[in-house]
């Protein structure tokens, strides 16, 4: 009996042992598990992660045809069109369909080699589908800038493969020019020269049309025309200066006169009649119509007259910039910099002063404005103690 309830023991210790043994295996291989974010692998046997950069290569190539080959009339920027785009998402598609292997650096050449010639031919067979499709449509007109550097207006066009087309600019409905061409591929570009068709400012300073200038594409496929307005506003026939008088005053109150700033604003005005542009000047400030600014290549003269002549260093703006001034395309701009003109520059006595300005246009007239005349007080302003009484610039 002793011996059986001794088996007995044995057993259940043997029992305990066991189960403690399994727990802690158990605790083990909880402990060395890791915890894997994305399971690369189905059931079935599937690589899932490999299957969807796949599927989204070929979504993202399929979008991309379409945005390239039936959509590239499209400009995004400054001349940039949507099939610029045509390799880099080539390139990024076939990226994306081997981003798994990519991605685990397993290099399959096969593998990169061959999915790149499939990308490839399948490009080929869309253009070749969008050149197809589109043969019996016509040349269009994609975009048109004006290039400040060689003073010409770039224009781009789209349409199939060797179409023949004819390009006419007009101004007013007169065809000022024209020019024959094929497109290359599946887009043509053309660069005129602005003097062969400019025929002076596409408005007035309202806004309102003064020559109105179009583009006009034909082809066997059909007509395209556009108007285009601002870049052909290209000649200043309005300038203006105005003048801020500097002086000092002391602990009695007793102006000294210094000279004054000069600023001067160029853009068109003159021409557009009873809403033009107009100059006046009243207690020391311009209280005229200014012109409307505008983008364009001039050289301009200005004298001081009156008193002592005096004559400014030419100003050549590029674009509406001047190197050392400032830009004229916005606003009013200094002409002595952070400075003035010294009044023994060109006071004489009081009296009025004639801002002559000439301005010579890359494209259009030269002209010379003499309409800003200021009177100035300055002698007699000094010869009272009394500053409160001291008279203002006027218009004269």
């Amino acid at each position: 009996m002793m011996s059986g309830l001794l088996d007995k023991a044995n057993e259940t210790a043997k029992d305990i042992e066991d189960s403690d043994k399994a727990e802690k295996s158990t605790a083990e291989e909880s402990e060395s598990t890791v915890f894997i974010p994305f399971e690369t692998t189905s059931q079935s046997g599937m690589n899932t992660n490999q299957l969807l950069f796949q599927l989204g290569a070929v979504f993202l190539f399929i979008l991309s045809m379409i945005i390239v080959f039936f959509i590239d009339t499209v400009v995004i920027f400054d001349g940039f069109t949507v099939d610029d785009l045509l390799i880099p998402l080539v390139i990024i598609s076939w990226l994306v369909f081997n981003g798994s292997d990519l991605k685990q650096k397993e290099f399959d050449l096969t593998k990169l080699g061959v999915s790149g010639i499939v990308i490839l031919l399948l490009t080929g067979g869309t253009a070749a589908v969008a050149i197809f499709s589109a043969s019996d449509t016509g040349v269009t007109i994609a975009n048109v800038e004006y290039d400040g550097d060689n003073n010409e207006l770039d224009l781009s066009f789209y349409g199939p493969s060797g179409m023949d087309y004819t390009i006419e600019i007009l101004a007013n409905d007169n065809v000022e020019y024209s020019h024959d061409a094929t497109i290359s591929v599946d887009k043509g570009t053309h660069s005129v020269d602005f003097d062969d068709f400019w025929k002076g400012n596409a408005e007035y300073m309202n806004g309102k049309d003064r020559v109105v200038y179009e583009i006009k594409v034909k082809s066997d496929g059909g007509d395209d025309s556009m108007t285009f307005d601002s870049i052909a506003n290209r000649e200043i026939d309005t300038a203006f200066v105005r003048a801020t008088e500097v002086f000092e005053t002391d602990s009695d109150g007793h102006r000294t006169y210094n000279g004054i700033t000069v600023e001067m604003i160029v853009g068109m005005g003159m021409n557009s009649g009873s809403s033009g542009a107009s100059f006046d000047f009243a207690d020391g400030f311009y209280t005229g119509t200014p012109p409307k600014t505008i983008t364009s290549d001039w050289t301009a003269d200005v004298v001081v007259k009156g008193g002592n002549q005096y004559s400014y260093n030419t100003i050549t703006a590029d674009e509406g910039l001047v190197s050392g001034l400032g830009e004229f395309q916005f606003n009013w701009v200094s002409l002595n910099g952070q400075g003035y003109l010294d009044r023994s520059d060109f006071y004489d006595d009081d009296g009025c002063y004639t801002f002559e300005v000439t301005i010579v246009n890359e494209h259009g007239q030269t002209f010379t404005s003499s309409v800003s005349r200021i009177e100035f007080f300055w002698d007699s302003n000094e010869a009272t103690s009394d500053s409160s009484d001291d008279q203002k610039a006027t218009a004269c």
